[in-house]
């Protein structure tokens, strides 16, 4: 079967419904003198600051509750087994990666003028951002309660955050699911993996091993982009859009 015969049985098949009010439809909008108006366009940043009200507000009251919970643990009783809850504040950035797929949208999304790697990239920026400004708020706030430089305490609470970031953003690109509860496990092995990391390695908070810390923190912060854009390169839009 050649495709002009494929063509023809297809059409045969697929009758498009009849255009019924039509004619009143133009009418109406000729009347109204929406009939030369071009549509509104948005520029790239109208766009990303509007994700903004995309984003739900569990995920921004869970970065709260998890920056006041980690602040006021610090200063009540510091320890470096409270570094260990920076890793949940990653949860919140995973959440988003599966949002589309959750709600069954991605291939609508895939085909919009924003398509879902527009939407992700803007997402995950906010985030992370309001994230990160809020860590180092928090470094501000606990310094005076350890013994630590500004420089330590905020790789001790930087690193487990990017880690954990970083192993989703890893889980999401191999994985695709659609519940998420992979990323969230993630999350809490990470958190358990710093808290107990002290009892096999005595000395991994010792001044000595800084450098140690800030090579993990510049592998996490620079592989973190790195694998968010070939996450997203993947994500190619249909060729009929």
């Amino acid at each position: 079967m050649n495709s002009e015969m494929m063509r023809t049985q297809i059409r045969a098949f697929c009758q498009a419904p009849r255009p019924e009010g039509k004619e009143a439809f133009f009418r109406q909008v000729k009347a109204r003198g929406l009939l030369p108006r071009r549509p509104q366009t948005i520029s790239q940043w109208e766009f990303a600051a509007g994700q903004l009200l995309y984003i739900e507000k569990w995920v921004w009251a869970l970065s709260v509750l998890l920056l006041l919970l980690i602040t006021a643990a610090c200063r009540r009783s510091p320890g470096i087994e409270t570094f260990a809850l920076t890793p949940f504040l990653a949860a919140g950035i995973l959440a988003q990666t599966g949002r589309s797929f959750r709600w069954k949208m991605a291939e609508m999304e895939h085909a919009a003028r924003f398509s879902l790697r527009s939407v992700l990239l803007a997402r995950l920026f906010w985030v992370g951002v309001v994230n990160t400004a809020g860590l180092m708020l928090g470094v501000l706030l606990v310094r005076p309660c350890f013994s630590y430089s500004l420089i330590r305490v905020f790789l001790y609470m930087m690193v487990p955050y990017l880690t954990a970031a970083w192993l989703g953003s890893v889980y999401e690109r191999k994985q695709r699911a659609d519940h998420g509860w992979g990323s969230v496990l993630i999350c809490l092995l990470s958190s358990a993996a710093f808290a107990a990391a002290p009892a096999f390695l005595a000395g991994l908070y010792e001044e000595r091993l800084t450098v140690l810390w800030a090579a993990l923190f510049i592998t996490m912060a620079g592989g973190l982009p790195g694998s968010i854009r070939n996450w997203i390169a993947r994500m190619e839009e249909p060729v009929w859009n």
